[in-house]
């Protein structure tokens, strides 16, 4: 894949498949050829179908990089507590911890951000939900990059209440209970899964090579795995943190 029609066609099946709830044959796609083209093909397919970047997921690869996905589709949760959050298709949920940017984060020069000075950024640490969609039917299983292309998955986002922010603090567990249409699907102490939750925010800040605005969300892991959901399923999130959701696959009624 090194033609930039090319680019443009892996794009427009991603965005296509995002739109219909489809999945694509992962083995007769073209595969992104570097990771900066894997990050071009994640913005293209938001730009085809005119989405707005809200955030991002981020994460901290076996080398040591980061590696991240813009999300749209950003919800907050209503004060009567009857969210919902619909997309074509939802495949699994991921409860997680977010923060809130204050202030933009740009880019810094070779000294880069410590945890102190990124925080500095952050005008809020909430609870949150991230909704996953395999539009690859090789999932995450799917080669890297190829994978990376399609926005690691992410179907949106749902934003939770404000966390204390000693919940931030490295190497703490943390009380989860799941529980979808009235079965528990999740129960137990659970632990971030790069241990410290500013360091995957602390590595994208790092990696920066544009501005990123206030207001826009970093999600930085999930607490408990990706939960395989139905396709209409009230999500019950309590411990650390209190969420509800009624989440839809519109294209795949039950």
């Amino acid at each position: 894949m090194t033609a930039a029609a090319d680019t443009t066609e892996l794009a427009r099946l991603l965005s296509d498949a995002d739109q219909s709830g489809r999945r694509l044959t992962s083995a007769s796609l073209p595969v992104p050829v570097s990771n900066a083209q894997a990050i071009a093909i994640q913005h293209e397919t938001l730009t085809l179908n005119g989405w707005t970047v809200g955030g991002y997921k981020v994460a901290i690869r076996p080398d040591g990089t980061s590696v991240s996905a813009p999300m749209a589709h950003i919800t907050r949760s209503s004060d009567d507590s009857k969210t919902t959050f619909e997309r074509p298709l939802i495949d699994a949920v991921e409860v997680e911890i977010c923060f809130v940017l204050g202030t933009p984060l740009t880019p810094r020069g070779p000294d880069g951000y410590t945890r102190a000075s990124v925080l500095e950024h952050v005008s809020a640490i909430r609870a949150g939900i991230e909704f996953l969609a395999h539009r690859l039917d090789d999932g995450s299983k799917s080669q890297p990059l190829l994978f990376l292309a399609d926005r690691l998955a992410n179907a949106g986002y749902l934003v939770g209440d404000e966390l204390d922010a000693a919940l931030i603090e490295p190497d703490l567990s943390y009380p989860l209970t799941i529980v979808t249409n009235d079965k528990s699907l999740f129960t137990e102490p659970c632990k971030h899964p790069f241990v410290d939750p500013v360091a995957p925010l602390l590595a994208f800040a790092n990696a920066l090579t544009q501005p990123i605005p206030a207001g826009q969300i970093i999600t930085t892991g999930s607490l408990c795995g990706a939960i395989a959901i139905p396709h209409d399923a009230e999500i019950v999130v309590s411990g650390f943190a209190a969420l509800t959701v009624q989440a839809r696959s519109t294209a795949h009624a039950d």
